[in-house]
């Protein structure tokens, strides 16, 4: 970062910090509770603040990747909404007419409503001393470091507004990247295993239903409970059998899903639409390694093993293969699909399930609609828009609460005396129209030579490491 645009943004700090302590003495802020001082860049401590550090700055940092940013995602002030399902008509009732004029058999129509839940997660920054943020050790402490790499992932769930390469030199732009980060790896999760049932009891924190509790099977009506099974997603188990291996053989689960789905697209008229294979990396990575092969020689063997005989090209399964890998498509039934690998997709190993040998992982693969006929859109995002509190707000004077992202995260400021927090909220869900056009291969085992690094911090492959506080050095003088 150039000096001006140090400058510049210690300028607008400073604003930040003026407007605070500016405040009307008839508001009432909340105090700030959180005495752990944020980590601080530079000054005495600071961990970037030694002595001859070279201005770049390379990050380590694994972030999340995901389905999300392949979702279109709207604003929503709807706490409670219902999407309608024609479910079809019952079968004739009545006997067939002795006369001409007499009633023929008769029937009714039937339909189905489905719902969504919003989640509301926060986090919050450290507490940051006003009187610190300026500081730095000595004239050789600069500030002018450089970030090369990415803090957010392609997750869909970042708060923007925050950049990160001034992250590095100003502490309240580091804090909220920090919480952003946190927030993004929450989130991501909630995509796939949120569950309402997971929910504080005073609200503080929900999660909105994920995708593993809606591409499933006992649909029902949201304002009935009446059981809709022509809504059902299309599930199926692989028994945590290896995703090469012989017992159980992908290729016929996939296309299976693949073809009654599709079928079924076609049968009620919804086609075009547009589906997408979503799965972990590794279990992609895995998958490609054999699929050529299985998929080439689908049922070539006959009963008699002795007669059958089974040509293949090397070569060309390792082009098919590393095609795949960098088209990220893969082909079932003669039709081509993308692929999106989500490093946020549940993962089982020996340590969380009995049934997952030591070495051996497990997880499901889904087959997602994206839009249907006319380009509707069936699986996508809403966000609470809190841009609609403001003519509410505007009565706050002397708030300096804010939001971003087309109002999709809001971030709130806690002062006491020199001392001040942000915390940032936001309120999503996600929303599949047409769960019976969705489907999943449950418990689909891969054993990879070595696994990835993962971006959850609960993860045995998480990795960081380093230190948040760095020791300052030994100084001397007469009044010590």
């Amino acid at each position: 970062m150039e000096n001006n645009a140090i400058l510049e943004q210690l300028a607008l700090n400073q604003q930040l910090m003026t407007a605070m302590l500016a405040r009307q003495t008839g508001m009432h802020e909340k105090d700030v509770v959180n005495y752990l001082t944020a980590t601080r860049l530079h000054g005495t401590g600071g961990i970037f603040s030694t002595a001859g550090l070279e201005r770049e700055i390379v990050s380590t940092h694994v972030h999340p990747t995901g389905l999300a940013p392949h979702l279109p995602k709207f604003p929503s002030v709807d706490e409670d909404p219902r999407y309608g399902a024609l479910t079809g008509f019952t079968d004739d009732e009545g006997t067939e007419p002795a006369y001409p004029c007499d009633n023929a058999p008769q029937g009714y129509t039937k339909s189905c409503n489905l719902t969504a839940a919003f989640g509301r997660v926060s986090r919050s920054t450290q507490t940051i001393e006003m009187d610190k943020v300026m500081l730095r050790l000595r004239r050789g402490d600069f500030r002018d470091l450089q970030l090369y790499g990415e803090l957010f992932g392609d997750s869909g769930f970042v708060a923007s507004g925050i950049n990160p390469q001034q992250a590095l030199n100003i502490i309240t732009q580091m804090e909220m990247v920090n919480a952003a980060v946190r927030l993004e790896r929450v989130l991501c999760g909630h995509m796939w295993s949120g569950s309402p049932a997971n929910n504080n009891v005073g609200g503080g924190y929900k999660e909105f239903p994920g995708l593993d509790n809606q591409i499933a099977t006992g649909q029902v009506d949201a304002d009935t409970n009446t059981a809709c099974p022509s809504l059902d997603s299309d599930i199926k188990d692989f028994d945590y059998n290896d995703v090469c291996a012989t017992t159980l053989d992908i290729v016929e689960y996939m296309s299976m899903l693949e073809y009654f789905i599709y079928s079924l697209a076609t049968d009620t008229g919804m086609q075009p639409v547009s589906w997408v294979w979503v799965m972990r990396p590794q279990l992609w990575y895995e998958l490609t390694a054999c699929w050529p092969c299985k998929y080439n020689t689908n049922r070539c063997l006959t009963a008699n093993v002795s007669e059958s005989v089974v040509s293949l090209d090397g070569r060309e399964n390792i082009t098919d293969r590393d095609r795949m890998r960098q088209a990220m498509t893969i082909d079932v039934n003669g039709r081509n699909y993308p692929v999106i690998l989500d490093n946020c997709i549940p993962e089982s190993t020996n340590q969380n399930d009995a049934n997952v040998a030591a070495g051996t992982f497990a997880s499901d693969i889904y087959f997602i609609p994206l839009r249907i006929t006319g380009g509707l859109p069936v699986t996508y995002m809403e966000f609470v828009d809190y841009r609609q509190a403001a003519t509410d707000v505007a009565a706050l004077r002397g708030r300096e609460d804010f939001w971003t992202d087309r109002g999709e995260y809001s971030w709130a400021i806690d002062q006491e005396k020199w001392c001040y927090e942000l915390t940032v909220k936001t309120e999503q869900r996600v929303i599949l129209r047409t769960p019976h056009l969705a489907g999943r291969i449950q418990n689909v085992a891969y054993t990879p030579l070595q696994h990835l690094r993962d971006p959850q911090a609960d993860s045995p492959y998480f990795v960081d490491g380093g230190v948040s506080l760095r020791t300052p050095g030994t100084r001397y003088a007469v009044w010590l």
